[in-house]
């Protein structure tokens, strides 16, 4: 299986805002680089195949990681979510047919077991998703490329598993749903997550 991790540069004011102003812009970024870092920690002690596909290739954050954890940086490209992970998708299985699982760095505080669960999950589905309780995802593995999984999906809404699910059925794909987990956007989910155990 190879993971691909969507992380966006660290820049002041522009990454979870979510968490101001109770955090400060700069505290923020701080956070995001912390998340990211766990999450790609997390991930490369589990897997040999890591992308990080990242919004600034130039950025002295990502050559850093790139350099400690031996990954490769992969442009996210142009479009919204969907267009990125969808070019993404297609970028991966044109090079073989390995399993992809997307993740992003919102997620920094779950537990490897359900990283565990998605490469078991897809020896028998076609699809494997983690709802998040905002109505997301925080993580989708597909067995082959499924771009129209990322079409027409009001990203960033409550609706965006319900929709990503419609579509999984309306293909006939089998699909394994993870437990129920949550990102960390705001600062009640960060007390909620003790990011000092991660």
């Amino acid at each position: 299986m190879r993971v691909i991790i969507l992380c966006k540069a660290p820049v002041v004011g522009k990454v979870k805002t979510r968490l101001m102003p109770e955090y400060s812009a700069e505290q923020a970024a701080a956070v995001h680089q912390k998340m990211a870092y766990t999450v790609l920690l997390k991930v490369c002690s589990m897997f040999d195949d890591v992308w990080l596909a990242v919004d600034d290739m130039n950025h002295d954050f990502f050559k850093s990681l790139a350099q400690e954890f031996g990954v490769t940086l992969y442009t996210q490209g142009a479009g919204n979510l969907g267009d990125r992970l969808a070019g993404l998708s297609k970028a991966s299985f044109s090079l073989d047919d390995k399993a992809v699982l997307f993740l992003g760095t919102d997620s920094p505080h779950v537990d490897v077991q359900r990283y565990q669960d998605v490469e078991s999950g897809l020896n028998d589905c076609d699809v494997v998703i983690g709802p998040v309780e905002d109505g997301g995802y925080d993580l989708i593995a597909t067995a082959s490329f499924q771009p129209e999984l990322f079409q027409d999906i009001d990203w960033g809404s409550e609706t965006v598993f319900i929709k990503t699910m419609s579509i999984i059925n309306r293909l006939s794909l089998s699909v394994k749903v993870l437990e129920t987990s949550f990102d960390l956007d705001r600062p009640q989910d960060l007390q909620r997550a003790s990011p000092e155990s991660w």
